[in-house]
């Protein structure tokens, strides 16, 4: 963005899908949100607001669990959600996407707001992300809620950098208080990442590192955790992708492949750390584009405990430069006391406009 400059954006997200409810009746739901953004420019200082509309009817809305899920309040510090109508068939909110402001020298970055803190490489699962973990099977894995955090880097060389991130706690939305420290630089041939952390009550280190063997890249990513007391627990995820390319794959068959070891299967659920029932999954994803703008993608989830999956493909066609139509859908099966068994096939159509 070009200094002192003022850019007004948005994104409207148009959802329909149908699947069963709690009752096991089908139906059809959607969700139509309207997201505003205003950022601004000045030498080492921007800024950035995000404010959405967003309302969900339908079947969805009718289920009667839905009051429950939209009474949990919003797991931020800040509560900046409010409804604005709900009646039988209709839940209307508004909400802050994203807030923040950054001072941004080249040397050092701070910013303070509601941001996204990514850490982890991996493509299913990242462990060592435990401000804005986001579930492979959630509904729109491309909406990261955001922590309000002070977050502070040092870049001390082209690849390296010290992060400091201090995330207040609300325990009336069971949101955790958050410290952390992270490393990363690049040795050698591999990108190198090492945090500690206190998570609320638990003490946790991990690291993350990726490189390349011949033409497939690797990745390893993990953590530990301690609670009071002496309980642990750990995390970790082990992948490897690769694009392949030969006369009939002109355009690259991208492949990946990655295994979840998830040592807290047995804990209680909370916000910042993945969940799963089972200890072991193992993801795989594939992705083709049939043409300049349709793409054919697969994730596909085995329990491996459990002998429950997890299957979604989906196909995307940008219609236009700004407008995405995308085609997708959810399956699940297996065994009821699996990681996917209790949960419902759903088929869905989103049309996003950016402007």
């Amino acid at each position: 963005m070009a200094a002192d400059a003022l850019e007004f954006s948005g994104q409207s997200a148009n959802l329909v899908m149908g699947s069963k409810n709690s009752l096991q009746q089908q139906g059809i739901s959607g969700l139509e949100r309207v997201r505003l953004k205003v950022a601004h420019t000045a030498g080492p200082w921007s800024g950035q607001l995000a404010y959405d509309h967003e309302a969900v009817w339908g079947a969805m809305v009718r289920d009667p669990l839905f009051p429950l899920q939209a009474a949990q309040p919003q797991p931020t510090f800040f509560d900046a959600t409010a409804t604005v109508r709900q009646s039988r068939s209709l839940y209307w909110q508004h909400t802050l996407y994203r807030g923040w402001i950054q001072f941004d020298n080249r040397k050092v970055r701070v910013t303070a707001g509601r941001q996204r803190i990514a850490w982890g490489s991996g493509r299913i699962w990242n462990p060592t992300d435990r401000f804005n973990p986001v579930q492979p099977t959630a509904l729109e894995v491309d909406q990261k809620l955001g922590v309000d955090a002070l977050n502070a880097e040092w870049r001390y060389a082209s690849a390296g950098s010290v992060q400091v991130v201090l995330a207040p706690g609300r325990p009336a939305a069971a949101v955790s208080r958050k410290l952390a420290l992270r490393w990363r630089d690049t040795l050698a041939d591999t990108d190198v990442a090492v945090l500690a952390a206190r998570i609320g009550g638990e003490s946790v280190v991990g690291a993350d590192l990726t490189g390349n063997w011949f033409d497939a890249g690797w990745r390893l990513e993990g953590m530990q955790a301690w609670q009071h007391g002496g309980r642990s627990y750990g995390q970790c995820v082990i992948g490897v992708d690769y694009t392949w390319m030969n006369a009939w794959l002109p355009q690259g068959l991208y492949l990946a492949v990655e295994y979840f070891y998830n040592g807290a299967a047995a804990w209680p659920v909370t916000h910042d750390r993945l969940q799963s029932r089972s200890a072991h999954l193992l993801g795989t994803m594939a992705g083709y584009d049939l043409t300049p703008l349709l793409r054919l993608d697969l994730l596909l989830i085995n329990d491996l405990q459990q002998a429950s999956w997890f299957a979604s493909p989906s196909l995307t066609w940008s219609v236009v430069e700004n407008v995405d139509l995308k085609l997708f859908s959810q399956l699940p099966g297996g065994r009821g006391a699996g990681e996917f068994g209790l949960l419902k096939a759903l088929y869905a159509l989103r049309i996003d406009w950016y402007f």
